[in-house]
């Protein structure tokens, strides 16, 4: 949404107003550490949080419009003065859903990538970033969820055939990298771009369409479903699913494996199958290669489920969310009082590093 113009006054008013209401409410405490304030306007010897006194001063929620350069630059043309708040530690991925973000600012200068790029993989962090809305649409194809809520979407690519490489090769292999997928939605010039949801690549297909100059060639289609959806599928489960409790740990972990790898889609239907058994076998063999001890602190798990198996829960140590189980390299099995640590805890970094490093060395010599 384009910030509507109001008088230098009525943002000077909510200056007062955030003074007043918000200064010292709870939920202001500390703002300036937070990762969703990198700006902050100076006026009267003091710090002000851009977004929230563009928001105050239009009425306009602040997940409504983009921070960053839009921001700075309407606050300028006002006669404020903006400073860039210093940050003592690496910014986290973290993006709400339905907000929208200022792509060059709040994305790429954060984490790297192509701002020109429709698929743009991160060079400084565990992230591919996937802007849709105008790609498929210039050569026939527009990106869609369906009602699965499977999200189709275009690979990159405008003359001759798309190839699986670069771009469309990081969305392939991402769960092999340990690499998320963040959706934004572009907008339209100057007014952000909207995040959808952090999704999971389950299989692709091909399908024939024309490139930039009107020549009739094959596009590859990915199939993308939300991270979170993966196992609460129970209508999808069938005889072949069910995992012998007698195999192996190397057998599982083959298994396990087999399931990682990114395949042509068997039909419409099988996104939402391909993502489930693969999440399902690779828990299966996380919680059996921990031997029941959680691989964090490494103590007994602290109760048996009915089923007589410890109890521990699947973390991905790459990923504030732990929905899709990609690869297991990236896995944890960890105890319900470590996980709440990691995700919360005052030394959760430092405990998620080691157990990042505990896997990834488990892992290689297996």
């Amino acid at each position: 949404m384009k910030i509507p113009a109001v008088k230098k006054e009525k943002l000077e008013q909510a200056l007062q107003q955030f003074d007043k209401k918000f200064r010292q409410a709870r939920e202001w405490a500390g703002w300036m550490d937070n990762q969703a304030h990198r700006y902050a306007i100076s006026a009267n010897n003091t710090l002000y949080p851009a977004k929230k006194i563009v928001s105050l001063a239009t009425g306009i929620p602040v997940g409504l419009f983009s921070g960053g350069q839009p921001t700075n630059g309407y606050l300028k043309r006002h006669g404020f003065t903006i400073i860039d708040l210093p940050r003592s530690t690496d910014p986290e991925l973290s993006f709400a859903i339905g907000q929208i973000y200022d792509r060059q600012t709040e994305i790429h200068d954060l984490f790297g990538g192509n701002s020109r790029s429709g698929i743009s993989p991160s060079s400084r962090a565990p992230a591919v970033f996937i802007f849709t809305g105008v790609s498929g649409d210039q050569y026939g194809y527009a990106d869609s969820h369906d009602e699965n809520n499977v999200f189709s979407y275009t690979g990159e690519g405008q003359i001759g055939d798309m190839k699986i490489t670069k771009g469309n090769l990081a969305i392939l292999d991402h769960a092999k990298q340990g690499k998320a997928l963040y959706v934004f939605e572009i907008l339209g010039k100057s007014q952000g771009q909207k995040y959808i949801g952090e999704y999971t690549c389950a299989n692709y297909e091909w399908r024939r369409g024309q490139d930039k100059h009107g020549n009739d060639r094959k596009i590859v289609i990915f199939n993308l479903l939300p991270i979170g959806h993966e196992l609460d599928t129970d209508e999808l489960v069938e005889e072949e699913d069910f995992i012998d409790p007698s195999l192996s740990l190397k057998e599982l972990r083959k298994r396990a494996l087999a399931a990682t790898e990114s395949r042509s889609a068997e039909d419409k239907g099988s996104a939402r199958r391909s993502v489930y058994r693969r999440s399902r076998s690779i828990a299966e063999y996380v919680l059996k290669r921990s031997g029941g001890n959680c691989e964090s602190c490494k103590k007994p798990a602290p109760f048996m489920k009915l089923n007589g198996s410890p109890y521990l829960e699947p973390h991905h140590v790459n990923r504030l969310s732990d929905g899709g189980l990609d690869h297991p390299l990236y896995i944890g099995a960890i105890c319900p009082v470590c996980h709440c640590e990691i995700h919360h805890g005052m030394h959760g970094k430092v405990r998620n590093e080691a157990l990042k490093a505990y896997v990834a060395d488990i892992e290689r010599t297996s």
